[in-house]
């Protein structure tokens, strides 16, 4: 795993929120080290404690899967992200700060309820994924990497 940015409390919580939602196409959620503070203790799920950060799911085979390993293409497939970084990588021909877009399914008071990065050839298939993540006045956002780690940053000293 690359680059553990922590995320806005509220974007914890709207996540963590659309996993439990067993109505919510969201499968789990991941906290990096710094943001574990944020998962309740009587959260009713499956919880999985790693040094890279912690997991959040409803489902027993993806908790399984992250104790056995937390590398980039099993994360991208506990997530559910179309392409692991690697591929992302291999297709932005390491130019990923300006091929690359990060997309979001955000709430409608704009918080963050699932991101994926994709290269431009998983750019459709990225938006088609996490359109299902969008409730009702929510909305689909489309950044460029910095913006996305930018608005992390920013949201977590407003929010602090």
């Amino acid at each position: 795993m690359t680059l553990l940015i922590p995320e806005p409390p509220r974007d914890i919580e709207a996540q963590l929120l659309a996993t439990i939602d067993v109505d919510h196409p969201k499968r789990a959620c991941f906290c990096v080290p710094a943001d574990q503070y944020l998962i309740p203790p009587s959260i009713d799920a499956y919880v999985v404690r790693r040094p890279e950060g912690t997991l959040v799911t409803l489902h027993k085979r993806l908790a399984e899967a992250f104790e056995r390993s937390a590398d980039d293409t099993t994360m991208a497939w506990i997530l559910g992200y179309p392409e692991p970084k690697p591929v992302i990588a291999e297709r932005c021909q390491g130019m990923d700060a300006s091929r690359a877009r990060v997309v979001q399914a955000r709430d409608a008071e704009g918080n963050v309820i699932t991101e994926a990065t994709a290269s431009p050839w998983g750019f459709l298939e990225t938006c088609d994924a996490l359109e299902s993540h969008v409730p009702e006045d929510g909305q689909l956002a489309i950044l460029l990497p910095f913006e996305a780690i930018s608005r992390r940053v920013a949201m977590r000293w407003v929010q602090r």
